[in-house]
């Protein structure tokens, strides 16, 4: 093909003397190959790396002096368009096995540091702008240690497809149409811009599609895809995404080298959106904490599907210095669908009673259940701002998550399980932690601080917190000139103005009486996620049919939980003011529909585990059945299997069975939860479309503004329980070894902690930098020793795979061993260095807040606030305990009303209050003399009792005073109380509470020989551990324990409690048997008392059983007169209600009114 005139350039070709200069034209046009290439190759490698490339821009620059650029003056195309550019056709290759090396090293001779992706059997197709390859795909991870060689993913009969979409101002395929220019003959409508030949067809950006698919191998079908992943594994993954995201170095670049041209622009940095496509039929993901294979978790998918595209953008950034731009990825949307999803965890079963030899084969592997979906399907879609008429609705998530058929286990097997890889993976984020230079930076809290200020910030911009606070307090001070003009814009000018528009329209006067009033309680929780600043939702999760399995550690039995239907929403909402500054402002809003109980009626069988032989949920009983009459005599079995009330046996037979059966022990009920939280750090006021208005001072001492403040609020409404004694320790034994288990190596670092704590209270913050330095030397130290001796293993184990002589395998072998040990050891003391160094720099970066927070108090920089409150509350429960088989009924228990809450304040002080509005026991055993065992005593209506709250606990704690607990405040007020009880009730709840309990072990008071031989040991070893001849006693110790112990009470307060009480033993007539005895409890107050809380239960015991048995003897033995009307016995019923509500000092008026009586009838006789 011949090149136009624009195209040809000529050159002058010297000859010499004495010959002229020869003229000679040339065509500028490249040389383009087409071509259809088929091969086979056996083995195909290619490895790459950062250590590889500044070799790769000295052969460019090398290459660059033999094939000399184009004279086009045009800007050089990438090597990506001028693949475009030259090369036309298709490649088929099928290649048994290719490999690409990727180093995970800058040394390029290391090559034991590396990721090798194998295909096996991959054939591959490159046609234009497409890449085809099928195959199996496998990656292994090569490190010199033991976990070298190790296969980390496998994917068999992968299709994988690369769709490439070049984005230009033309036809990405016309390539014809270009025409280089030589430099003397360029376009005259070049003149006033660059000029460039490749315009056209040089690529903006590029799109990128990615496809990835697999199917079933058919003479394998249970191979699926699989993920193999170790502890060790995951760090040097990330290590490898370190080393290969990092900046190129120049390699002779710059004015010295004569090398000023503009850096070639990366292919990572040229993609504009990239769509995702992948479909797998099955998946296996499987992870261990070690080597070992001791302790890990399996997942396993059935068919797996996910659709999503992302886009590139390219932010420049404005700080005053030269950057690159900065490249942020986003989301435009994503589907995804997994179906049948399994999660199971894996321990080794250690037996304690195990004894055999260190040299025994590897304990079995225990496989736990854990939790299973039937299908899983999440939806994204982001709005942008910068489109046009693209405005963001509030009501859609930008997250949307369903789950169906939820199944979760929590066991004690699956909580050590889980607890353990918690524990190791924050063990390794703490240790990164510590070991970094920022460890021991200093910094400072404090709440006033402004955000960051641009280098070049524009005086026209949304002005900062500080700006704000500035005007705000100019214009109080210009408002606040004279006292006239402060008189007439204060709260008192408001008040009056308000009385005199008033006085004649408002005749209503304010009464306390709150009857009418709903008493509502008042919840920050709720109140802050309820308001109307929402921008918009974040989050929707929605689980429909969902039940979580729970088993105890001491009982056999276990409990079911299930809802219809669950959402959790995140909510975004516009920043609020805290501390004068402001802050983001996120909110979780959360509701359990048709929530149920179901717990198991027996223990079942002593070889019975939950694994094996769970009795899952159908959908009939989870869901909410509506109300209809029976049309079928179909129906007529499945109502009598199962019910819908509280206290229904579900089971698939009809009629007694040995099967296990599941008692409803709560109906259907509703809980909702709210969860309101605050950003520590102030917000980017240029982000912010419209700034909320400051909040106002707070002007009268009535007047309140509501604060931010962290809030978390538990809501459950009507609650029905049924349970027997099995199902109540179920419960008991749940909540304890579950719900609020501490795991003991968690309670050790506590007490660690603690002691450190004392440790470095002696010390000054220059004094405790030191040690810590030191103690980071130490770790680095470890973890380098810890590498060596792993490489030194990976090189002898290498020599035993080499099969070596019989003299040196013997070597070889005790080297192998030696070395394994002093791993082992080596390992044992990094975990120990690592613990004391993050306990070091936790009460470093402790003792510096308490020393800002001091340093604020003293100045007076921040108010007494709020800055953490959780609420729990429920308006009506009704608890019937029932006998073994779940259907007697023993007890009716009615509470309502029930509030906690607990607020953590500003100064580490808490203050806990807790009230219940009702409380009511009734006995249902029959023939029983006595059926209200426990309820308020029945009182007028216009009595002053403060809400009719028949119990509030308040309790106000202080910050620790060397590391003794303070309790400012300590009160409980209870209203006045009638009690029915009788002997056989008494032993029915103790069976039911305590079944395990021996009813003749509280006559039993005689200590055996092995009780006095203990004891004795115990004496022996306090006398020996406190003398200080024989052991120095650690101050440390002594001030721990008394920490843990003692707690003082400032300030202790029970008023008193008006009791009548009515008691019924066994025997017809007994001396003990007392029918409306009312009884006073006294006032108690205890005043800077440093007690446990078992010396403050004896207290309180002690001082009110005193008392007690006085009224109650004294009323015991009082005789009674056979004289008297029907008035008299009346009053004295009068006498003790009002003994009971105001006190002894209405007592001396009646006793004179029934003297008076009485003497006028001794009189008249």
């Amino acid at each position: 093909m011949s090149a136009i005139f624009a195209a040809i350039r000529t050159v002058a070709v010297h000859l010499g003397e004495p010959f002229d200069p020869y003229v000679i034209e040339r065509g500028m046009l490249p040389l383009k190959f087409y071509h259809d290439f088929n091969c086979g190759i056996e083995s195909f490698s290619y490895a790459f790396g950062p250590c590889w490339e500044p070799v790769i821009a000295q052969c460019n620059l090398s290459f660059s002096q033999i094939s000399a650029p184009s004279r086009d003056p045009s800007p050089p195309l990438t090597f990506w368009d001028k693949m475009r550019l030259l090369l036309h056709g298709r490649l088929t290759m099928e290649v048994k096995q290719l490999t690409v090396l990727l180093h995970a090293s800058l040394d390029p001779y290391n090559t034991t540091e590396e990721m090798a992706i194998t295909w096996e059997g991959v054939a591959m197709d490159w046609t234009n702008a497409k890449f085809v390859y099928k195959g199996d795909l496998n990656v292994f991870v090569r490190t010199a240690s033991k976990y070298d060689d190790v296969q980390l993913l496998k994917i068999p009969n992968l299709k994988l497809i690369l769709g490439i979409q070049w984005v230009c101002l033309g036809d990405p395929n016309d390539h014809h149409s270009i025409i280089q220019c030589a430099p003397d003959k360029i376009p005259e409508y070049s003149s006033n811009q660059v000029h460039d030949s490749f315009r056209a067809f040089r690529s903006q950006n590029v799109n990128l599609s990615i496809v990835l698919e697999t199917k079933p191998v058919p003479n394998e079908p249970n191979s699926p895809p699989l993920l193999l992943l170790y502890g060790s594994t995951l760090k040097w993954i990330e290590n490898l995404k370190l080393i290969l995201s990092g900046v190129t170095r120049p390699t002779k670049r710059g004015k010295i080298f004569k090398n000023v041209r503009p850096r070639k622009v990366q292919l990572s940095r040229h993609y504009r959106k990239v769509r995702l496509l992948m479909g797998l039929h099955k998946f296996q993901v499987f992870y261990w904490m070690s080597f070992s294979m001791q302790r890990g978790c399996e997942f396993f998918g059935g068919r797996l599907s996910s659709s999503s595209e992302h886009m590139l953008s390219l932010i420049p950034l404005d700080d005053g210095l030269k950057h690159r731009p900065k490249a942020e990825w986003s989301v435009v949307y994503m589907n995804s669908e997994l179906n049948d999803f399994e999660v199971w965890l894996k321990s080794a079963y250690h037996d304690e009673f195990d004894t055999e030899t260190p040299s025994s084969p590897k304990p079995p592997v225990e496989k736990c259940y854990c939790l299973s979906v039937a299908k899983v399907s999440y939806g994204r879609e982001t709005a942008f701002p910068s489109q046009p008429g693209c405005e963001r609705n509030k009501d859609m998530p930008t997250h949307k998550l369903v789950v169906y058929d939820l199944r979760g286990a929590w066991t004690k097997s699956n909580r050590n399980v889980a607890f353990a890889l918690f524990d190791t993976f924050m063990k390794n984020t703490r240790l990164k932690k510590n070991l970094s230079t920022d460890a021991l930076k200093f910094f400072r809290k404090d709440s006033t601080s402004t955000p960051l200020k641009r280098r070049n910030t524009d005086a026209s911009g949304t002005p900062t917190n500080t700006a704000i606070q500035t005007i705000q307090t100019s214009s109080a001070v210009q408002d606040s000139s004279s006292p006239m003009s402060k008189l007439q814009s204060g709260h008192a000018a408001n008040m009056l103005q308000q009385l005199i528009a008033e006085v004649d329209n408002n005749a209503v006067v304010y009464s306390d009486d709150l009857s009418a009033v709903s008493r509502q309680p008042h919840l920050q929780g709720l109140q802050a996620c309820q308001e109307d600043d929402v921008m918009h939702k974040n989050w929707q999760i929605t689980l429909v049919n969902a039940q979580v399995l729970l088993k105890g550690c001491e009982t056999k039995g276990y409990i079911i939980i299930s809802a219809a239907k669950a959402e959790i929403i995140q909510r975004i909402h516009r920043p609020a003011w805290k501390d004068r500054t402001l802050v983001s402002k996120t909110t979780w809003v959360g509701s359990l529909e048709c929530m149920q109980y179901y717990a198991t009626v027996n223990a079942g069988g002593e070889n019975d585990t939950a694994n094996e032989n769970i009795m899952w949920l159908t959908i009939d009983n989870i869901q909410e059945k509506e109300s209809a009459p029976i049309s079928e005599p179909s129906e007529v079995p499945n109502m009598v299997g199962s019910g819908v009330s509280v206290g229904a046996v579900v089971s698939d037979t009809v009629g007694a069975s040995n099967s296990r059966q599941l008692q409803r022990i709560v109906s259907r009920c509703k809980c909702e939860f709210f969860y309101a939280d605050y950003g520590d750090i102030s917000v980017d006021l240029e982000a912010i479309a419209e700034i909320p208005p400051p909040p106002q001072e707070e002007v009268g001492p009535w007047e309140s503004k509501p604060s931010a403040v962290d809030a978390f609020t538990l809501m459950h409404h009507d609650l029905d329980v049924c349970t027997n004694s099995l199902q109540y320790a179920m419960l008991l034994d749940i909540v304890n070894n579950l719900l609020l288990y501490v795991e003991p190596t968690r309670k050790e670092a506590l007490e660690k902690l603690a002691r450190m704590r004392f440790k470095l209270q002696l010390q000054t913050m220059e004094d405790q930098r030191k040690p810590i330095q030191n103690k980071q030397m130490e770790v680095r130290t470890l973890q380098s020793k810890l590498r060596r001796l792993e490489k030194e293993s990976y090189l002898v184990n290498k020599a035993l795979e080499e099969n070596p002589d019989e003299e040196e395998l013997i070597e070889l072998r005790q080297d192998a061993e030696r070395l394994e040990r002093l791993m082992n050891e080596c390992k044992n003391q990094l975990n120990t260095q690592s613990e004391e160094l993050d306990l070091m720099l936790s009460c470093y970066k402790e003792s510096q807040l308490l020393a800002n927070a001091r340093l604020a108090t003293t100045r007076s920089d921040k108010p007494l606030t709020i800055v953490r409150a959780n609420e729990i509350c429920f308006k009506h429960a009704q608890w019937r305990l029932t006998e073994a088989d779940g259907q007697i009924g023993i007890a009716d228990l009615v509470l309502s009303n029930f509030l906690y809450t607990k607020n953590s304040k500003s100064d580490d002080s808490v203050e806990h209050l807790l009230e219940l509005g009702y409380l009511r026991m009734t006995n249902l055993l029959p023939n029983e003399i006595y059926k209200e065992v426990l309820c308020p005593t029945e009182i007028q209506y216009d009595m002053p009792i403060e809400h009719k709250k028949v119990l509030r606990v308040f309790c106000r704690e202080r910050p620790p005073v060397g590391g003794i607990s303070v309790k400012e405040h300590f009160e409980i007020n209870l209203v006045p109380l009638t009690i029915g009880l009788t002997k056989k009730f008494y032993n029915t709840m103790m069976k039911f509470c305590f079944p395990e309990r021996d009813e003749t072990s509280d006559y039993n008071d005689k200590p055996t020989e092995e009780e006095v031989e203990q004891k004795g040991k115990k004496i022996r070893s306090r006398r020996n551990r406190d003398s200080n001849f024989y052991v120095h006693i650690d101050d440390v110790e002594k001030m721990k324990e008394r920490a843990e112990k003692n707690k003082l009470f400032v300030y202790i307060k029970i008023p008193e409690v008006p009791v009548k009480v009515s008691y019924k033993g066994n025997k017809e007539k007994n001396l003990e048997d007392l029918r409306d005895y009312s009884l006073v409890i006294p006032t108690l107050e205890y005043h800077n008392m440093t007690w446990t809380w078992l010396d403050l239960l004896m207290a309180i015991r002690n001082d009110s059983k005193r008392v007690i048995l006085s009224q109650a003897i004294k009323q015991k033995l009082q005789i009674k007169r056979n004289t008297g009307s029907l008035d008299d016995c009346s009053a004295p019923q009068e006498e003790d209600k009002a003994r009971m509500l105001f006190g002894s000092r209405h007592a001396p008026e009646n006793r004179s009114i029934r003297k008076g009586v009485s003497g006028v009838f001794k009189f008249g006789k």
